[in-house]
């Protein structure tokens, strides 16, 4: 399975979704899980993945003063994992570790490791954020190896870490594989189609910037409604009328534009 995903492991009094700082590792966050006493793992993505971990690691514990553990699995195969504590004290690390360095991009590029060292720093970690790491456990996940199903390792590192499995994600209250938000959202998204339009201005050394013409209302729209259908769906008490309102006039203005395409599914 190709996966490319970044998770979020802190423990905080409010929703991550909540916290502004997580955007520095992503703003489309797909699935929550709510582990109790405030531990949360996020599921998030980017524009450009993976983000800076260890800027968006110090900007999140220089606003929460807790650890944070950062995640990228990288088309399901291997992970990048950086993890700050409150105090200051920083890991970074590759999996598998002998895959250094790794043809693929991690931010920042994890240098070579030992099994022993990787395991010893999980069980640093989660001494500082207080928990109790079940040590059998950390070294198993430290001697991960390579297969198509990295994109479980985050999950199965609960436990090792001291903490409970997770279990279903949290409800959300937008379904983005309906109606209008499934145009909006994704690959092939309006929301998509107008960044993609902004890098082509950006770089003009294509025929598509003549193609595209200048910016279009419609554009800054689908980005902007974008990000706020991302930061909504997780909050319980989000009233989507007026989300709803703003996605059909932007479905009109897409559909009037000839070079934009509007999809009946998520895409």
């Amino acid at each position: 399975m190709s996966f490319f995903g970044t998770f979020v492991l802190a423990r905080s009094d409010r929703l991550l979704v909540d916290e502004e700082t997580v955007l520095g590792f992503g703003y489309q966050h797909e699935h929550l899980y709510e582990l109790g006493d405030g531990w949360q793992l996020l599921e998030t993505r980017g524009i450009s993945d993976p983000q800076d971990f260890a800027a968006a690691s110090e900007r999140f514990v220089a606003a929460t003063g807790v650890g944070v553990l950062a995640l990228y699995v990288n088309a399901a195969d291997c992970l990048g994992v950086y993890g700050r504590t409150g105090e200051g004290w920083t890991t970074s690390f590759h999996l598998p570790v002998d895959q250094v360095p790794c043809p693929y991009w991690h931010n920042p590029q994890p240098v070579s490791r030992t099994t022993e060292a990787v395991a010893a720093d999980l069980e640093q970690w989660a001494r500082a954020v207080g928990l109790t790491a079940v040590p059998e456990q950390v070294r198993a996940i430290a001697a991960y190896e390579s297969s198509f199903w990295g994109y479980q390792l985050p999950l199965e590192l609960l436990p090792a870490l001291g903490l409970p499995e997770a279990g279903e994600p949290s409800p959300t209250v937008i379904d983005l594989g309906e109606s209008p938000w499934c145009a909006i959202i994704g690959f092939s998204g309006l929301a998509r189609q107008a960044l993609n339009r902004k890098a082509c201005r950006a770089s003009c050394d294509t025929m598509d910037c003549e193609l595209y013409g200048p910016e279009r209302e419609w554009e800054r729209a689908a980005i902007a409604l974008e990000a706020d259908i991302w930061a909504a769906r997780h909050r319980r008490n989000t009233d989507t009328t007026t989300l709803r309102e703003r996605a059909e006039r932007l479905l009109e203005a897409g559909r009037n534009d000839k070079n934009a395409q509007v999809y009946r599914q998520r895409t």
